[in-house]
Order: C-alpha cells, then structure tokens, then sequence
C-alpha cells in the first residue's frame, strides 16, 4: 500500500513552477503534475516540456486539462493579438498600475481552483504553485495575500469529510535572480523548462517572460542554459 503524501504541483513547464514542483519532490511528496490547455500561444511547446519535466522528477502522474473560457481574452490567448516584445537590454515594465496586456483575466484563480478539485479526488496534502514576488509587482494574483485568502476558504469548498489541500508557494516572496538560485541548488531541470510565451523552435528571447528569464539568469550570475531566437 502506497502511503507516501501525495502532492499536485501546478505546471507551465516553466522555471518557476517547475522548481517548485522539485521542492516538493525534495519534500517527499509524491508527484501529480497538473497542466491546463487555455488557448495560450505556447500550449503545444509547453505540452511538449512538461512530459519532459515528469519524467526528470519521476512523477507519478501527469493531468492536462483543456479550457475554452480565456480563448480571445488576452494577448496570450488570441491569435489576432500580437504579444509585446522588450529590446534586449532593455528592463521589463513592472508596476501594480499597469494591466499588461498579456494578463488573462482570474487566471490563477480558475486554475488554483481546478487543482483543488483534483486533489480533493486524490487525498493530496499540498498544491504546488510557482507564484513568485517578480511578477507580483504586475499580476496579484501571484502575491501572498492570494495565497493566504484561498488558503482560508479551502476548507469550505471542499466535502464535509475531506481535509483540504494546503497552498503551498514557497517562491512567493523571491525575485528571478533567487529563483535561478533555488533551482540550481535543488536540482530542478532547468534546461527542460520553457518560459517564452511564444511556440517557435527556441524561445523568443524578447517577450516578457524570456527577459524575467534572461535576467534572472545574470543577475544570479548563473550561465543560462536557454537557447533564444534573439
């Protein structure tokens, strides 16, 4: 009889939710990866890592679901919307002002919410996520007070009988640089990961999430294994 604590660990294939995925392993977690399909532009490559990622971290298994809801809401999901590209050298515009156009509307929360469900069904102790104090500064929905507030009304979402799932976030209050960090100490598979929001042969090098990465990698002064069209 299997008795390890299991654990879902929500998943891009990113850099961020992959390491957290592998704080988890390191925890003594068993595994769930959990994918959703929501029309964004990188869905086939990030698909395509993932199966990489679980089977770097050994895990038990891997759920990709698909949704219609944010298709045509967002630059990431529409494909008559071209994503913002940032020169190289240039600093990516963060501030809590500002919506980018790249944020899908109640994103986490959507998502967040279906990983409950999956691990309400499996008994998991844990949801995994890769939330992050960089892109906090633009998106609140990566910021510890959603976090925490999820984490209270857990319990009054799940049935009766069960024990809710505990948010765990353990890159919430780290910048790229220290993510970088954290990920060479733990062992994540780095160079399997893919954080452009674009789907070509390599990453763009200049959409946001290439020069979070790009940066990140610098200034931890870590060689970055990632090839970049630019």
């Amino acid at each position: 009889m299997n008795t390890k604590k299991k654990a879902v660990c929500l998943c891009s294939g990113g850099m961020d939710s992959t390491t957290a995925a592998t704080i988890a392993k390191k925890a003594g977690y068993e595994l769930y990866l959990f994918h959703v399909n929501y029309g964004q532009k990188a869905e086939k490559k990030e698909l395509e890592v993932i199966k990489k990622i679980r089977e770097a971290l050994s895990a038990a298994d891997l759920v990709s679901v698909d949704i219609d809801l944010f298709r045509n809401l967002s630059a990431l999901t529409s494909a008559d919307t071209t994503i913002p590209t940032i020169p190289t050298g240039n600093q990516v515009d963060l501030n809590a002002k500002a919506t980018p156009p790249t944020w899908v509307q109640c994103r986490n929360l959507v998502f967040v919410s279906l990983a409950a469900a999956y691990a309400e069904y499996l008994g998991a102790e844990r949801i995994f996520v890769g939330f992050n104090a960089e892109e906090a500064q633009s998106y609140p929905d990566n910021r510890p007070e959603f976090v925490e507030r999820f984490n209270f009304f857990l319990p009054k979402a799940v049935a009766s009988f069960s024990k809710a799932p505990v948010i765990e976030a353990p890159l919430v209050n780290m910048f790229k640089r220290e993510i970088v960090k954290t990920s060479v100490e733990v062992g994540a598979p780095l160079s399997l990961t893919w954080s452009c929001y674009m789907n070509g042969e390599k990453q763009c090098g200049t959409c946001e999430s290439c020069q979070h990465r790009k940066r990140g990698f610098m200034e931890a002064g870590i060689a970055d294994p990632t090839e970049y069209d630019a």
